[in-house]
């Protein structure tokens, strides 16, 4: 599935930021920018969210394979990613089933 993202700068190391439940990358516009100045940022809007395709199936091993998609299709091999409650749990799913794929894993707010 190709997702929706937005990057913010192209300055630094890739990090990316993968929003919770219901929400889409602009719940993460104002810290985006912040990081910005020194990463090179992509806001994604996960499957279902945002402005991402929508589809029937919706879990956590997709939402992590449609991330390593977006990085291949960017030519990013590696990349920080930060992931708010569901995309936290995507992101540590992504970790988990391609820890080539991430350098750096911050995880907020899970239940």
């Amino acid at each position: 599935m190709k997702l929706h993202f937005k990057n913010y700068s192209t300055c630094g190391e890739p990090l990316f930021i993968l929003h919770g439940l219901f929400g889409s990358l602009t719940n993460w516009n104002w810290h985006s920018k912040q990081f910005s100045e020194q990463f090179s940022v992509y806001g994604v809007d996960l499957r279902n969210h945002g402005e991402s395709p929508h589809d029937d199936t919706l879990n956590y091993d997709v939402m992590a394979q449609d991330v390593v998609q977006l990085f291949d299709d960017l030519e990013i091999s590696s990349a920080s990613v930060i992931g708010h409650s569901m995309g936290g749990k995507a992101a540590m799913t992504l970790a988990l089933l391609h820890p080539e794929c991430v350098r750096k894993l911050v995880v907020v707010d899970i239940a």
